[in-house]
C-alpha cells in the first residue's frame, strides 16, 4: 500500500495502465497485489478520473486527536471538511502534529476519512504525566492528556523516582515502527499527585506557559513610575475631573477599560477610555518582545499567567480608581437611534471615580439605589445607549450565542467546592456592547488612513459545517434557510431559548462556525455581523490590542514615518499568527484546568443522581450535560442491556429489542459512576427514573 500510495502521490495523476504495470506486476504476487489494488478502488482510496488516470486525494494539515482516541486533520486553508482519522490509523502521530493523510470519501459519512502517511512535523517534544513502574520493573510515565503519548524511561534516569509523582519527561526517540514505544528522560519532578497546585502546574507545563518572567523583563518593569509623573502629561488632554468609571470582575487587578457616557443634543457621547499600555512598553522593548511571545494573559482556575509583569498589569497601567492614569480615548457620538455619526480619537489622562464591579451594577440595576447620584446617572445613562446598540446590533444579524462559562469555586487549598455556571447580567452586557462600538471605531479608523492595523477576522462556516449542523437540528425538529445569514442564526437562537435542546444546539452551532483569528487584511466578522473590526479595549492581557495601541497612537502624534510603516507591514503578518497560536493554546490550558476541577468536584459525588440533558451521541454511548456545565458519558456498555444502534443521521441509540431511544437534546437521569481525575473523565449510568424515549413535545416537527 505503502509503495503504491508514494507513486500516486509523487506523480499525480497516473494512467492505469501505469500503476497496474508498477504496481501489480507478474509473478506470484501478483494476484494478490491486484486483489488489493482492486479494493483500494472498491474503498475510495484510489480514484480514477475520467481520462483513466488514478490519483489520490491528500491533505496536509494538524491533527487534533480526541481524547477516546481518533481524530482530525484540519487545515483552515481548505473549505471543506476536517478529515477524520480512526484510531488504527493514526501511526504513531500524536495531538498537534503537522501530517500528511490520505483522505477517502465514504459514503453516508458527514465528511472525509483518512489514514497518516507522514508525520511532518512533531508537536511533543515534552509530556507530563504520573510515574508509574510496570511490572519488568522499568518507568514509565502515563501522560495526563490521553492525546499525549506514553513515555518509557531509560534505566539511568529512573534512580529515587517515586510511583504516583507528577513528573515531566522530555522525548528522546520516536519509533519508526509505531507499535515500539516512546522513549524519554525525567526532565522535572512536578510533585505528588493531589498536592495543592501540582495538578494546575502540570497543565501550564503541558501547554508551555511560563512560570515566571525572564529577568531582563522583570528589570525593566522595575525601572516604570508607581504614578504618572509631570512629564507625562505632555501631549495629552486632561480628563481627570470628567466622570469615568471602571466596570470589571470582582476579582479583577488588570483593569484595562474605563466609560463615559453623556447626553447631548445630537444623542449621546460615549467615551471608551483604554490603558495607554504602549507608552510603558516601547516596541522592540524586552517587554515588548515577551508580551509578543506570551501573545495573552491566561486565566487557569486557581491563577493568572499575565502577559506583562504585575507591576505593569496591576500597577500603573492598571485604571485604578482615584489616581491619575495614562489613556487612549476613543469618542463615539451616538444619535438617539444609536447610529455612530463621529468618531475622535486622542490620548488623555484619566482618574476613575469609582471602580465598579458586575455584581454591584448589576445589584443597583436590580434594586435601583445608589449612593453617588452621579454615578447613578452615568449608569442610567449606560443601560440606555446599550439597549439602542445591541437592538442595531442585532437588527443587522450578530449572533450572540450567550453560552454560560463555567465558575469553579475553590477552597483555600485549591480544592473544588463548588461548580455553577458564571451568571451573565446587564453590566457584562454594557461593557460588551462600548467595547464592541469602540473596536469597531478603530477599525474605521486604521482603514480609513491605510495603517498596517491587525484585525479579528472570523470567516464564514464552511458549507459542509453547515450541512452537518443543518441534520443535526433537523433531528431535533428545527430548519435554517438555504442561504445562511447571521441573522438567520440569530433567529434560529431565538426559537430555542429557555428549551432543554437550548445549549446542545447551541454548543453545536458554535462547533460549527470557523474559529476567529488576528490578520492583517481586513475581512470582516461573520458572528458580529460586523464588516470592519479589530482588538483595541484589553492591551494588558492582548498582544494584538497592545500593537494597535502602537499604530494608533503613533498616527495621533502626525504622519507616521516611511520606515515605521514598512517595518510593521513586514511584521504584521507574523504577529498575527502568534497571537492566533497563543490564543488557541491559552484557552485549550484554561479548558483543561476547569476539566480536571470538575473531574475532583465530581470524585466528591460518585454515587449521586442529578438531571441531565444528552448533548452527544456516538456509538460507544452518550454524552450528557449537567446543569452545572459539567459533561461526561453514558458508556454503551452501562446501558439497560440491548443491542444498541447507533442511528448518526437522527443523532439517536436506538435499542433493537426495546425499541428504548436515546436521543440528542432528551433530558435524562444520570448517577455518577466513575471518575478518573488524571484523564478528567467523568462516567454516569442511567438513573432508573430516566427517560428512556424522546419527549415529542420537545421537538418542533416542521
Amino acid at each position: 500500500m505503502e509503495q503504491l500510495f508514494a507513486l500516486l502521490y509523487q506523480r499525480d495523476p497516473v494512467p492505469e495502465g501505469d500503476v497496474i504495470q508498477r504496481v501489480v506486476g507478474r509473478g506470484k504476487a501478483s494476484k494478490a497485489h491486484y486483489r488489493l489494488y482492486s479494493q483500494l478502488r472498491h474503498e475510495g482510496w484510489l480514484v480514477r478520473n475520467s481520462e483513466g488516470q488514478i490519483t489520490v486525494l491528500t491533505r496536509t494539515g494538524t491533527l487534533r486527536v480526541h481524547p477516546r482516541g481518533f481524530g482530525f486533520v484540519v487545515n483552515p486553508d481548505y473549505q471543506g471538511d476536517d478529515v477524520f482519522v480512526p484510531e488504527r490509523w493514526l501511526l504513531s502521530a500524536t495531538h498537534d502534529d503537522q501530517v500528511l493523510v490520505w483522505m477517502r470519501r465514504v459514503p453516508g459519512s458527514p465528511g472525509p476519512e483518512g489514514r497518516i502517511m507522514n508525520i511532518l512535523t512533531r508537536a511533543t517534544q515534552e509530556v507530563v504525566g504520573r510515574l508509574d513502574r510496570a511490572r519488568n520493573g522499568s518507568w514509565r510515565v502515563i501522560p495526563e492528556d490521553p492525546r499525549r503519548p506514553l513515555v518509557w524511561l531509560g534505566r539511568p534516569s529512573t534512580h529515587g523516582l517515586k510511583a504516583g509523582a507528577v513528573a515531566l519527561a522530555r522525548i528522546t526517540e520516536w519509533p519508526l515502527d509505531p507499535k515500539l514505544p516512546v522513549r524519554g528522560e525525567i526532565q522535572e519532578i512536578l510533585g505528588e499527585f493531589g498536592s495543592p497546585g501540582v495538578d494546575v502546574r502540570a497543565v501550564m507545563v503541558a501547554h508551555h506557559l511560563p512560570a515566571r518572567f525572564p529577568p531582563e523583563v522583570l528589570a525593566e518593569a522595575e525601572r516604570l513610575p508607581e504614578s504618572v509623573r509631570d512629564i507625562d502629561w505632555h501631549g495629552r488632554r486632561d480628563l481627570t475631573r470628567y466622570p469615568i468609571v471602571t466596570i470589571d470582575g470582582q476579582d479583577a487587578k488588570d483593569l484595562d477599560d474605563a466609560i463615559s457616557v453623556e447626553r447631548i443634543d445630537q444623542g449621546y457621547r460615549v467615551g471608551v477610555h483604554i490603558a495607554d499600555v504602549s507608552y510603558y512598553v516601547p516596541e522592540d522593548s524586552a517587554l515588548d518582545r515577551e508580551a509578543r511571545q506570551r501573545g495573552t494573559s491566561v486565566y487557569l482556575v486557581d491563577r493568572v499567567i499575565p502577559m506583562l509583569p504585575e507591576r505593569l498589569s496591576n500597577g500603573i497601567a492598571s485604571l485604578n480608581p482615584m489616581v491619575p492614569r495614562l489613556a487612549v480615548t476613543a469618542w463615539v457620538t451616538l444619535d438617539r437611534t444609536g447610529k455612530p455619526i463621529q468618531t475622535a480619537f486622542e490620548r488623555t489622562v484619566i482618574q476613575s471615580r469609582r471602580r465598579l464591579t458586575y455584581e454591584g451594577v448589576n445589584r443597583w440595576f436590580q434594586e435601583g439605589q445608589a449612593d453617588d447620584a452621579e454615578i447613578g446617572d452615568l449608569l442610567q445613562t449606560a443601560r440606555e445607549v446599550h439597549d439602542l446598540l445591541r437592538k442595531r446590533r442585532m437588527e443587522r444579524g450578530a449572533v450572540d450565542f450567550d453560552l454560560p462559562e463555567t465558575k469553579v469555586i475553590l477552597d483555600a487549598a485549591g480544592h473544588p467546592i463548588a461548580i455553577q455556571p458564571r451568571v451573565r447580567d446587564i453590566a457584562e452586557s454594557i461593557i460588551e456592547e462600548f467595547m464592541l462600538l469602540a473596536n469597531e471605531a478603530v477599525a474605521r479608523e486604521l482603514l480609513q488612513h491605510q495603517l498596517p492595523g491587525l484585525f479579528r477576522v472570523h470567516d464564514e462556516p464552511g458549507a459542509d459545517k453547515l450541512d452537518q449542523f443543518r441534520e443535526l437540528i433537523g433531528a431535533l425538529g428545527y430548519r435554517l434557510p438555504k442561504r445562511v445569514t447571521p441573522k438567520a442564526l440569530q433567529q434560529l437562537l431565538n426559537q430555542i431559548k429557555g428549551r432543554p435542546e437550548e445549549r446542545v444546539i447551541s454548543s453545536a452551532l458554535l462547533r460549527s462556525m470557523k474559529q476567529a483569528r488576528y490578520g492583517p487584511e481586513n475581512t470582516g466578522h461573520f458572528g458580529l455581523a460586523s464588516g470592519e473590526y479589530t482588538h483595541f479595549t484589553s492591551p494588558i492581557r492582548r498582544y494584538p490590542d497592545l500593537w494597535v495601541h502602537r499604530i494608533l497612537t503613533k498616527h495621533l502624534e502626525g504622519p507616521i514615518a516611511e520606515t515605521d510603516l514598512t517595518r510593521w507591514k513586514l511584521l504584521v503578518s507574523e504577529v498575527g499568527e502568534i497571537a492566533s497560536a497563543r490564543e488557541r493554546e491559552a484557552m485549550d490550558a484554561e479548558r483543561d484546568s476547569v476539566a480536571l476541577k470538575e473531574a475532583e468536584f465530581m470524585a466528591q459525588h460518585i454515587g449521586e443522581v442529578y438531571d441531565a440533558v444528552i448533548s452527544g451521541v456516538a456509538a460507544f454511548g452518550i454524552f450528557v450535560e449537567l446543569p452545572n456545565l459539567i459533561e461526561g458519558l453514558v458508556r454503551i456498555e452501562d446501558l439497560p442491556r440491548d443491542y444498541w444502534v447507533h442511528d448518526p443521521i437522527h443523532y439517536q441509540l436506538r435499542g433493537e429489542r426495546t425499541g428504548r431511544v436515546f436521543q440528542l437534546g432528551q433530558e435524562i437521569r444520570v448517577r455518577v459512576a466513575r471518575v478518573d481525575i488524571g484523564l478528567r473523565r467523568i462516567d454516569f449510568v442511567l438513573d432508573q427514573a430516566a427517560t428512556a424515549k424522546p419527549e415529542k413535545s420537545r421537538a418542533r416537527r416542521r
